[in-house]
């Protein structure tokens, strides 16, 4: 018997005052459940969380973290709360690199400076070297000083390349004239 005090519906009587009718028996299949998904997923710890704030700080999307983590989006945009992407947007202001404003204006003046490619990359070596010796407070000021970056370039980066230059410029002359010269690392014939 059952806890209710009733026999089951199959030993029960088909006629009389207790009957019911009898179920039909079938054979039950056992049923292929697919993967086996876990009901309670389990807890984020800080190793997930810091894998999470760094995919975005990559500038990976909420779902896509979420996949490459094994969590929902939800509980990624949970847990990045506060870290946006890295995006540059166009109205937002770059970070200002002062050797590529060297390069571009020098090579934007290398024609009618009259400066072969060589010439050139004597220059933005000598910029590149008068860049590192600058003082961090002028750093900080050249970007937005346009005059003051103008006056780097042609009063403290250019006066070094110039003596390059013109060094370069008499060596080519004298090995149109009188040949190759030797440089004093080779031995001699």
């Amino acid at each position: 018997m059952s806890a209710s005090g009733r026999k089951p519906s199959n030993r029960r009587p088909q006629s009389g005052p207790g009957a019911v009718a009898p179920r039909t028996r079938t054979l039950r299949l056992p049923q292929n459940p697919g993967p086996v998904t876990p009901t309670r997923v389990r807890r984020v710890h800080q190793k997930t969380i810091n894998q999470m704030i760094e995919l975005r700080r990559q500038g990976f999307s909420h779902h896509e973290i979420g996949k490459r983590v094994g969590c929902s989006e939800r509980t990624v945009r949970r847990h990045t709360k506060g870290v946006s992407r890295r995006l540059v947007h166009a109205g937002e202001q770059k970070a200002f690199d002062l050797l590529r404003w060297c390069c571009v204006n020098v090579f934007a003046i290398r024609d009618r400076l009259e400066l072969s490619i060589r010439e050139a990359d004597a220059f933005m070596k000598q910029a590149r070297a008068a860049v590192s010796t600058l003082d961090p407070l002028t750093r900080q000021r050249l970007p937005d000083d346009r005059q003051m970056r103008l006056d780097f370039l042609f009063k403290v980066a250019w006066p070094a390349a110039a003596r390059t230059i013109r060094t370069m410029r008499v060596v080519e002359r004298l090995e149109t004239i009188c040949g190759p010269l030797q440089d004093s690392d080779e031995p001699g014939d």
